[in-house]
């Protein structure tokens, strides 16, 4: 019995889920809700800059796609409220947009039939659930309907935290994500409103921004309270970003032991989240890599024994595309309490 999936929103998050889910058969797309025209859609899904092209057969005809013998209706509705999620029997609603959505606009998914909601972006109030894989418990409540997945800098970086506090503890830290530039950034220097340093020109520049990722290590990590901050600077590359850890340890460590721990996670209880390097690696080189985060082990610097500096690589919509398709898998499909599938 397949998940049945709606996507809303067909942009870089959008495309990466269609394409991680494309090939299995306990998952499947159903309908699809994107502003731009159908044509596009499928055009960008065939030919893409940074994950190259997709050489599945896809075809358009109508107002739908059609990939695996399946035909996914395509609308263009602007608000959750007006797509008919109950009609196509969806299960799950991913919520692709990249807009930072309030739980009274994501309750709309469901009041139009889907079960649950992914959020890909941050919430902007309460929500039911926070799932950072491997860093949050793995159960999912049946309460928790709309659940968000963070970003990317969270789920790399509070992987990170989530392996140094269980091996040796932290006492408080801060990070700095060296984050690829991103579509909401301009290729000119132009007029913003709010943030001035949004309106210059994102190919020449390092950007310094906020993140909400210290937040969410807040509430991840409560012993960290009021001890953990951070920043975000936009560089001019097009995919792939670090988070740049800084941690006092509660004992002294060595990075030798610092590295055994991670590369041993890697391969056990975080085998598929978290991945391990010892090579000497750039950016690019993580292209593709379907892991919440790389850690590079030949960058891993101690001082005095506690002040530890470790570098975690997460490809910008790669890993969280990734992990919101593991948590489709997770919740699995809306059975009710006859113990029979709900059907439209």
């Amino acid at each position: 019995m397949s998940v049945r999936v709606g996507l809303m929103g067909f942009g870089r998050i959008g495309r990466n889920v269609f394409r991680a889910i494309y090939g299995r058969d306990d998952i499947e797309i159903v309908a699809i809700n994107e502003l731009a025209d159908i044509h596009s859609m499928e055009y960008l899904l065939r030919f893409d800059s940074l994950r190259g092209s997709f050489e599945e057969p896809i075809r358009v005809l109508d107002d739908s796609l059609y990939a695996r013998g399946r035909q996914i209706p395509v609308f263009h509705h602007k608000e959750p409220g007006q797509i008919p999620w109950f009609d196509f029997g969806v299960d799950v609603v991913v919520e692709a947009t990249g807009k930072y959505r309030s739980r009274t606009d994501l309750q709309k998914h469901l009041d139009q039939g889907a079960d649950r909601v992914i959020l890909s972006t941050p919430p902007t109030d309460d929500i039911d659930h926070l799932h950072i894989c491997g860093v949050t418990p793995d159960q999912i409540e049946r309460s928790h309907r709309i659940i968000s997945v963070g970003s990317s800098t969270a789920n790399a970086t509070a992987l990170l935290l989530k392996v140094l506090d269980d091996a040796f503890g932290v006492e408080e830290g801060s990070f700095t994500s060296v984050h690829a530039y991103t579509s909401d950034q301009s290729l000119t220097d132009v007029p913003t409103h709010g943030d001035l340093r949004r309106s210059r020109a994102a190919m020449q520049n390092i950007v310094p921004q906020t993140t909400w990722t210290d937040e969410a290590v807040e509430k991840l990590f409560p012993h960290l309270k009021g001890k953990f901050k951070g920043i975000k600077l936009n560089v001019p590359v097009a995919e792939v970003s670090c988070s740049d850890l800084t941690v006092q340890m509660k004992r002294p460590v060595k990075a030798s032991e610092v590295n055994e721990v991670f590369r041993s996670a890697s391969q056990t209880i975080l085998k598929g989240v978290l991945d391990f390097t010892d090579q000497p690696i750039v950016s690019s080189d993580m292209n593709g890599n379907p892991a919440s985060c790389l850690f590079d082990s030949l960058a891993t610097l101690v001082t005095d024994g506690v002040l530890l500096k470790v570098i975690g690589w997460y490809e910008q919509g790669g890993g969280i595309s990734n992990r919101i398709v593991d948590l489709i898998s997770q919740v699995g499909p809306q059975i009710t309490a006859s113990g029979d599938r709900r059907t439209s």
